[in-house]
């Protein structure tokens, strides 16, 4: 087993954990690392990669919730099953979650169909993405104080949702660009974000369904380091939590802002390591 190889696996592994809960743009920066390790991971390999780390944060992020996504299922069986109209806002949050995720999973299967992945890996798109992102952030965190709504209301959902088709592009960060459609619609920076989670689950799970379907049928276009994937499902998987934990420190200050900061800086880098050819 070629040591440099694995710990290369690993970083990739530790990038994706880390910066998936952080509205950065997991997917960007995995593009932007494996560059700069020389494309370890071919166009072909990296849609497998990305299945096995982000199964590993979606793991990570319903265990972090799960006491929130009990009670909501709880709440909603009860509804539904024991007429129980003290749980309808569960219930309700459940259904917000469900129609929020349909626009995105509809374009994940054109996206699909369309081959329209191919540019995912272009080093070029995802500076120019992270650079939207930071100016996005920057500006959600100049309107965070003035959004004071707790509830999330059907427009929310249908906002949100629709926003996630735009985080689809890599160094979109889609908790970053979600969280911003309901802060702008005066949802609370917190309670926008801990939608954004509820809504990333399914999604996740059908991106998932999507990359294992086409894996199954076309195979995987290149040979599979199996250590290197364990490593890193076990590395992102504990990033993961970590970045989640640390992550809701730091909103309760609205420090967005550092975050925009941190998107602008790295898409001017990688802008100018392109423009060098060095990248």
């Amino acid at each position: 087993m070629d040591i440099i190889e694995f710990l290369k696996y690993l970083a990739l592994g530790l990038i994706q954990g880390l910066t998936e809960p952080l509205p950065v743009s997991s997917s960007g920066h995995m593009v932007i690392l494996n560059s700069v390790f020389g494309k370890i991971l071919a166009d072909s390999d990296m849609n497998n990669f990305q299945i096995i780390t982000n199964f590993a944060s979606l793991f990570a992020i319903i265990f972090y919730y799960r006491s929130l996504i009990g009670e909501i299922v709880t709440g909603s069986w009860r509804y539904l099953f024991k007429k129980d109209k003290e749980r309808k806002k569960d219930f309700r949050f459940l259904l917000y979650v469900i129609i929020a995720t349909i626009p995105a999973g509809v374009a994940g299967i054109v996206i699909k169909l369309l081959d329209l992945d191919v540019y995912y890996t272009n080093i070029v798109c995802v500076g120019i993405c992270l650079f939207i992102t930071g100016s996005l952030l920057l500006y959600t965190h100049s309107i965070a104080p003035q959004a004071d709504r707790e509830e999330i209301t059907l427009k929310d959902s249908l906002l949100m949702g629709g926003a996630q088709v735009i985080g689809l592009l890599p160094g979109i960060s889609r908790s970053g660009v979600t969280t911003a459609f309901g802060v702008t619609n005066k949802v609370k920076l917190d309670k926008a974000f801990r939608f954004s989670f509820m809504m990333y689950i399914p999604a996740s799970v059908g991106a998932a369904a999507i990359g294992v379907y086409d894996l199954a049928k076309h195979g995987s276009g290149g040979s599979i380091f199996i250590p290197g994937y364990i490593g890193a499902f076990i590395i992102s998987l504990v990033a993961t939590y970590f970045a989640l934990w640390l992550f809701f420190k730091l909103i309760k200050n609205r420090n967005l802002k550092y975050f925009g900061y941190y998107c602008l800086a790295v898409s001017i880098i990688v802008m100018a390591l392109v423009a060098t050819g060095v990248l």
